[in-house]
């Protein structure tokens, strides 16, 4: 008999032994040997058919389905996770999982992993890269769920057919742009784009450039021609601009007074062509060739008056004028001449009755009116220490009566003879002093010396000028 049995026979004896007594009594029972030992082994068949459950329940067989491609698995792993790991499954960060990896599995469950591939895409211009679990290039331009019309797929032209995507998910037309042409051919499904086009008999060089385009009209291949080269070329390097305090300029003045000088360097370019006409360029190595040579801004600092700007020969009157120079720079000056707003009057009350304005006057040609000491008696005794008595005084009195008035600003109009002896040119006089323009003690000394040099004496000068005009 079996141990359960036995068991189960054991336990009925003791129960039909205790209902043959009538009252109960005191006893005290002890299993035989044989009991035991069947008692023993009955407990542990029942143990171990308890583990056996239990181990049948941790055990499972799943489906894993990778990219359209399904294997049964057995595994003793309880989560999602577990089960990929001990089938030596690798889940990217963008791969797609079903159920999620934290699930827990149970007994025939299928787990679905979709790999995912990273794509060009282009937006508008901007290009970014996007990953897709999509089958084809069409269903990567539908999953990214942008506007068809902006959206466009560069083509992966990887050597390995099995990397490459699939343009399309089932036979369609789709149109090829190639070199300005189009043309319509028919795209099989699970054919990808470099297959396609190699079936048409384009030919395509490593550089050249395929997108795929999703638009109302349809799908369409574009394909960009790329050419490259590498090629020496001259570069412009910018000079800096230095700014330096001037007292040569009224405050608020400037200007360029050293022109800067670009240097130049030699750069060899690659430089990129997209079907002849856009084109990317950027520089391998420089070397340069000559140094720049930095611009010098000079700013004013000389204080502005009326008075120092009648002496600079600008007007009292005259403002601040921003100007384009001949040589491209930009410069802020006083720029208004003496007298182009002011009058000789109010010339002469804003810069004073002194030397200096009467100089910047004459020098821009405004007619003046002496109204120091007359000059004549200021002439006499410079007369009379050459040893020239008053007749020759009264001779010389004459002829600057007829040339000047005796005016020390008197300017020939049309000649340029200037001065009380109208000098030609009046810069003759500078050898006489410094202010030959305003100081007639100056100008008649420097008369006198021509008129001794050239005539003797001041009467021979008249009836020469008594002649012929002048003298």
């Amino acid at each position: 008999m079996g141990a359960v049995a036995g068991l189960r026979s054991i336990a009925r004896t003791s129960v039909t032994t205790s209902a043959r007594h009538s009252r109960p009594r005191a006893h005290s029972w002890e299993p035989s040997k044989q009991a035991v030992l069947v008692t023993a082994s009955a407990a542990g068949f029942v143990l171990c058919g308890i583990a056996g459950i239990g181990v049948a329940h941790e055990h499972s067989t799943v489906n894993i389905e990778v990219d359209g491609v399904i294997r049964p698995v057995s595994t003793w792993a309880h989560s999602v996770s577990g089960v990929l790991n001990e089938a030596g499954v690798e889940v990217a960060e963008h791969d797609l999982v079903q159920p999620s990896i934290h699930q827990q599995v149970s007994d025939g469950q299928t787990i679905v992993v979709r790999t995912a591939k990273p794509y060009t895409l282009s937006i508008d211009g901007s290009r970014k890269t996007l990953w897709s679990t999509a089958p084809s290039a069409e269903g990567v331009l539908a999953d990214m769920g942008v506007d068809s019309g902006k959206a466009i797929l560069a083509v992966d032209r990887s050597q390995s057919r099995s990397s490459l995507t699939p343009l399309v998910s089932q036979t369609r037309q789709v149109k090829v742009i190639v070199d300005g042409n189009t043309r319509t051919i028919t795209a099989r499904e699970g054919m990808d784009t470099r297959s396609i086009l190699e079936k048409e008999g384009i030919t395509l060089s490593p550089l050249d450039r395929v997108e795929v385009k999703s638009t109302a009209d349809g799908l369409s291949i574009d394909i960009h021609k790329v050419t490259r080269s590498l090629a020496p070329r001259k570069v412009a390097i910018p000079f800096e601009e230095h700014r330096q305090d001037s007292d040569q300029l009224f405050a608020g003045e400037e200007q360029v007074t050293t022109k800067g000088v670009e240097g130049e360097a030699e750069e060899m370019t690659w430089s990129e062509n997209v079907d002849g006409g856009e084109r990317f360029e950027a520089p391998l190595n420089s070397k340069v060739v000559r140094e720049p040579s930095a611009q010098i801004r000079s700013i004013g600092t000389k204080e502005v008056t009326p008075k120092a700007l009648i002496e600079a020969g600008l007007d009292p009157k005259a403002t601040l004028e921003e100007k384009t120079e001949e040589d491209g720079t930009r410069s802020i000056r006083y720029r208004a001449k003496l007298g182009t707003l002011s009058s000789a009057a109010e010339i002469t009350a804003a810069g004073g009755n002194s030397a200096e304005v009467a100089q910047a006057m004459v020098a821009a040609n405004i007619p003046l009116t002496y109204s120091g000491e007359d000059p004549r008696s200021l002439a006499k005794p410079l007369v009379a220490a050459r040893g020239w008595g008053d007749s020759e005084f009264q001779c010389l009195v004459a002829l600057w009566n007829r040339e000047s008035h005796w005016n020390p600003y008197a300017k020939n109009a049309s000649s340029g003879a200037y001065g009380i002896p109208q000098a030609l040119p009046g810069s003759k006089m500078a050898s006489a002093g410094a202010d030959w323009q305003t100081n007639p003690v100056t100008q008649i000394n420097w008369g006198l010396g021509y008129i001794a040099g050239r005539y003797g004496r001041p009467c021979s000068a008249l009836a020469h000028s008594n002649s012929v005009g002048w003298y």
